[in-house]
C-alpha cells in the first residue's frame, strides 16, 4: 500500500502541534522549550509524558527533529522542579506520572544530539543520566508518600498521591482499560515492572560504556532480580503468558492484554518461554488492524477490545523482533499502517485510536471520544514506515 499521502499529512500536521509555554498560567506548568503535543484539540494541548516518546519517533530525521532534545530537556526540567514527571505539564497533573520511558527518551535525544555535534553532549548526558536514577530511585522504587509504589518483592505498582484507582489507571496510561479490574492499588502490573528492568539494564549500559564496572554489576543484579520475581508471580505456565499480579490476593489478575509483552520489549524473558507466548498468543491477539489491546470489553473502556494504540503496536513490533520474530514484526507494522491509511482514506484525518478487530468501524469512544491528530500515531506511523521499506 502507497503511504505518501499519510506521510505528507504527518508532515503538515506537525506544525499545528508545537507549542510553547514559557511560564506558568493558571492551571499550566511552564517549560523552558518548545514541544509537541498529541493534538490540535483543546484536551491536548500539553506535553504530555509517554506520548513525548512515541512523537519524538516521527520527528527523528525532520527538520523538526531539535523538538526531540527540548521535550527531553522540557521532561527533566519537571523532573528538577517537582521530583516528577507528571501526567502532563499542569499543577493538577503533579498527583501521577505516565509509564516511564524516561531512559528511552533520553538515549534518543542524546543521539540526535550527537549527530548535531552539540558541544555539551557529555555534561548533559551526565545530568540526563543523574537524573533518571533519580526518578526511578524517588518515584518508581518510591515507598512513602507521595510515591508509594514499590510494594511488594521489590516490585512496583502505579500510583496516585489521592489514592484513587481512576487517576492510577490514567498514571498506567490505559485510561480506562478491563485490567486490574480497575483496583490498581492492588496490582503490580507486567508492563510496568517490565518498563523498570528497561532502566536497570540502561544504567547498567551507561556504566559498562563508562568503564564503571562496579555499578554496572549492580545494576545488573537489580535487574536479574526483577526479571526472576516477576517471572515468578506473573508468568503463568499453563497459559504461557505474563499477567498483573494482585499481591493483596496472591493471584494473577486473568486479563489477556497487550500488557503481557512488555517483557519480549525489555529483553527481560528468556527465549524459550518468548516463543511459547508468541507461538500462542500472537494469533489470538493479531486481528486484520494489527494488535487487540485486550481480549475482554467494557463499555467506555478504551485500552480494551475492539481497540488498538500506536504505541502497544510498537512495543509488540519491537518485543518481536527483539526475539528473532522479524516477520511477524514486520507484519504488524504493515497492518497498522494499513489500517491508518485506509482510515485516513475515508477521513483525511489521522486518530489517536483505531477499531483493529473491524478496521471498517469505529473504535470504542472510551469518556472522551476519538480524538484526531494525533501524535504518537503519527510518530508510529513514520517510524513502521521507514522499517517496511
Amino acid at each position: 500500500m502507497d503511504y505518501r499521502g499519510v506521510l505528507d499529512y504527518i508532515e503538515a500536521y506537525w506544525p499545528h502541534v508545537i507549542k510553547e509555554q514559557a511560564a506558568d498560567d493558571g492551571p499550566l506548568i511552564g517549560l523552558p522549550r518548545p514541544f509537541a503535543a498529541p493534538s490540535h484539540e483543546p484536551i491536548f494541548h500539553e506535553q504530555f509524558y509517554w506520548d513525548s516518546y512515541f512523537i519524538s519517533l516521527g520527528l527523528i530525521d525532520t527538520d523538526l527533529e531539535y523538538l526531540v532534545v527540548d521535550m527531553a530537556e522540557n521532561m527533566f526540567y519537571l523532573l528538577e522542579r517537582f521530583g516528577i514527571i507528571p501526567n502532563a505539564n499542569r499543577f493538577y497533573f503533579l498527583s501521577r506520572s505516565q509509564p516511564p520511558i524516561l531512559t528511552s527518551m533520553l538515549k534518543l535525544a542524546l543521539e540526535v544530539k550527537r549527530r548535531r555535534g552539540d558541544d555539551d553532549l557529555e555534561v548533559t548526558a551526565e545530568r540526563w543520566w543523574s537524573l533518571a536514577e533519580r526518578e526511578y530511585r524517588e518515584v518508581w522504587m518510591g515507598e512513602s508518600f507521595p510515591h508509594v509504589r514499590q510494594v511488594f518483592r521489590g516490585l512496583s505498582r502505579y500510583f496516585d498521591a489521592n489514592y484513587l484507582n481512576d487517576l492510577i489507571a490514567c498514571e498506567s496510561g490505559w485510561d480506562h482499560s478491563t485490567r486490574c479490574r480497575g483496583d490498581w492499588l492492588s496490582h503490580l502490573p507486567i508492563d510496568l515492572n517490565a518498563m523498570l528492568y528497561r532502566y536497570e539494564t540502561d544504567f547498567a549500559e551507561r556504566a559498562k560504556q563508562r568503564s564503571n564496572d562496579a555499578a554496572a554489576e549492580h545494576w545488573q543484579s537489580v535487574a536479574a532480580r526483577r526479571s526472576r520475581v516477576a517471572g515468578e508471580l506473573c508468568w503463568d505456565e499453563s497459559q504461557d503468558f505474563f499477567f498483573d499480579f494482585d499481591f493483596v490476593s496472591g493471584h494473577i489478575e486473568p486479563t489477556v492484554s497487550l500488557a503481557g509483552f512488555y517483557p519480549l520489549w525489555a529483553g527481560m524473558v528468556s527465549e524459550a518461554r518468548a516463543a511459547r507466548l508468541v507461538e500462542r498468543w500472537l494469533p489470538k491477539l493479531r486481528f486484520p488492524g494489527g494488535m487487540v489491546t485486550s481480549l475482554s470489553s467494557q463499555e467506555t473502556k478504551q485500552w480494551a477490545y475492539p481497540n488498538g494504540w500506536a504505541p502497544l503496536q510498537w512495543i509488540v513490533a519491537e518485543g518481536l523482533e527483539r526475539y528473532g520474530f522479524k516477520g511477524e514484526a514486520q507484519e504488524i507494522r504493515r497492518l497498522w499502517c494499513d489500517t491508518c491509511a485506509q482510515a485516513f482514506g475515508r477521513t483525511g484525518v489521522l486518530h489517536e485510536k483505531y477499531n483493529v478487530v473491524d478496521p471498517s468501524q469505529p473504535p470504542e469512544p472510551g469518556l472522551y471520544g476519538t480524538i484526531e491528530g494525533f501524535g504518537w500515531t503519527n510518530g508510529v506511523f513514520v517510524d513502521f514506515a521507514k522499517k517496511l521499506v
